[in-house]
């Protein structure tokens, strides 16, 4: 009976937060998200993994635009930036590419692969691994003779895959802030994570790949965040990231930072873990490697080209990624503060726990270096700092174990922490209900060719949707009054269940 209960609790955890991605009423989707949800269509219906039945010849210029321009004509063009050929690419000869010479008319993006030539097949740009978890919900549609040019039906099914791989990470993720926490700290933590990261707002909200690095990284956290872990958790967790990697390449650098490496002052550690681990990766990312080789002829092959090298330097990417107002992660998630805290901790105790948090320390700043050196380090036409945002769960998990070793015991830190959380909320709550990714980002410049306008302070992003709030709209208003009775709910169930138990 009380495992029924249990289990009827999470049921009923999972129910809220699902409805939460879809409580503010408000579409926030991208282009990018176009081929990850198309995929269903060419694998289950034409048997291939290529696009060009859904392309136009020849190509037409088309402005990159809102939902109707992508969806509403009969084909989508073919110089669209998230399509390339198949097989190698045909490079022109190397230059260094600046955002002075791209025309802003074309939909491409600086540095990636040429647009694919008139009679070739045509493929993503992206990974395949979070259009493969996203299967089970595009496929039924597929095969019941869902139209594909049904704009509104392609995006809601993504929102749906995505919205449920978000709620399954939150609540791995919140078995696991409970190893180290109280049931309350494990509920403020875990909506810290759903409202005041880029899951609302980008991750929970379209079939972006942002959803699977998130459920990859939580479940591989679950399986080996214990200060005792068998091989074989060590095994499946390195499949788990290894896949990872199969929706986002740079899911290998989080992958090195959950592996258990030999850092200082970890008593002896079996050799079998690490190698278990390794070849769960190994193995795990197998699906990326056979993909590759048949999409572009080599295993070694990926749909960018080489845009992340193009940077000269790597100071820009790395002030706009941490302070700049329009993408700073500091500026838009300063609780982060707390997370980055119980890294340093992590390297002054001992304990596997403390060791995978080392790992995950190295993992963080790896990613902000590899993302500062990318050519387009903002990530496009998106609220807040979506990239860095990859590692939301192991900082919010870390906040957790780091309370438990006294992190947060003082009032003054609870009080700059929850000051830090509070900014956050309003930020990333306001832009779920009203942020528009053809606003601000795109008028009176889009940001994709002027990326200055991320560094000034006069007009960011963040005081763009608090002020878009002045005229909030019944839509808006709705948004708001369901998402608070969501989490009063949630609030109210899981408060009178923990006074309860402490009775």
């Amino acid at each position: 009976m009380t495992e029924r209960v249990g289990l009827a609790r999470w049921v009923v955890r999972g129910l809220l937060l699902f409805t939460l991605a879809f409580a503010n009423l408000n579409d926030i989707w991208s282009p990018d998200t176009v081929p990850n949800t198309l995929f269903a269509w060419t694998l289950i219906r034409e048997g291939d993994v290529a696009y060009e039945e859904f392309t136009e010849r020849p190509p037409v210029v088309e402005p990159q635009g809102g939902f109707r321009e992508v969806f509403g004509h009969p084909a989508i063009p073919r110089q669209t930036y998230f399509f390339r050929s198949c097989g190698p690419a045909e490079w022109p000869p190397s230059a260094i590419i600046t955002f002075g010479s791209v025309d802003p008319s074309s939909p491409r993006s600086p540095g990636g692969p040429p647009p694919p030539v008139p009679d070739d097949h045509v493929c993503s740009i992206f990974p395949p691994g979070i259009s493969i978890l996203a299967l089970p919900v595009f496929a039924p549609a597929v095969l019941l003779g869902a139209n594909p040019a049904d704009g509104r039906l392609v995006v809601g099914l993504g929102h749906v895959a995505a919205a449920i791989m978000e709620t399954i990470a939150a609540l791995l993720l919140w078995s696991v802030i409970r190893r180290f926490t109280s049931a309350r700290w494990a509920l403020a933590l875990v909506l810290l994570y759903w409202l005041g990261t880029s899951v609302r707002t980008i991750s929970a909200q379209a079939l972006w790949q942002h959803p699977g690095v998130h459920l990859a990284l939580a479940l591989s956290l679950w399986l080996v965040l214990h200060e005792r872990v068998s091989v074989r958790r060590e095994l499946i967790a390195g499949l788990v990231m290894g896949f990872g990697a199969t929706v986002r390449q740079t899911t290998a650098i989080v992958a090195l930072g959950v592996a258990r490496l030999p850092w200082p002052r970890v008593a002896v550690v079996r050799p079998i873990a690490p190698i278990a681990f390794a070849l769960g990766v190994a193995f795990g990312v197998v699906p990326l490697l056979v993909y590759n080789a048949l999409v572009f002829g080599s295993p070694f092959e990926q749909g960018y080209g080489d845009k992340p090298f193009y940077l000269q330097t790597l100071e820009p990417g790395l002030r706009g990624l941490l302070v700049s107002p329009s993408r700073g992660i500091l500026i838009y998630e300063p609780w982060i503060l707390a997370g980055l805290a119980a890294f340093v901790l992590a390297w002054r105790r001992p304990g596997l726990v403390a060791l995978r948090l080392r790992g995950l320390s190295v993992a963080w700043i790896l990613l902000l270096v590899t993302y500062a050196n990318y050519i387009e380090w903002w990530g496009g036409r998106v609220f807040g700092p979506r990239f860095l945002d990859d590692l939301a769960p192991a900082l919010v998990v870390a906040i957790a174990w780091g309370i438990s070793q006294g992190l947060l015991a003082r009032t003054w830190a609870r009080v700059a922490f929850w000051t830090a959380a509070a900014w956050s909320l309003l930020l990333f709550n306001a832009a779920a209900l009203v942020y528009d990714p053809s606003g601000w980002d795109t008028v009176p410049v889009n940001v994709n060719f002027d990326p200055s306008r991320l560094f000034s302070w006069s007009d960011p992003q963040w005081l763009n949707v608090l002020t878009s709030l002045g005229s909030a709209d019944v839509r808006v208003l709705a948004g708001a009054v369901l998402s608070a009775l969501l989490i009063a709910l949630l609030l109210r169930l899981e408060l009178r269940t923990s006074a309860a138990t402490t009775r």
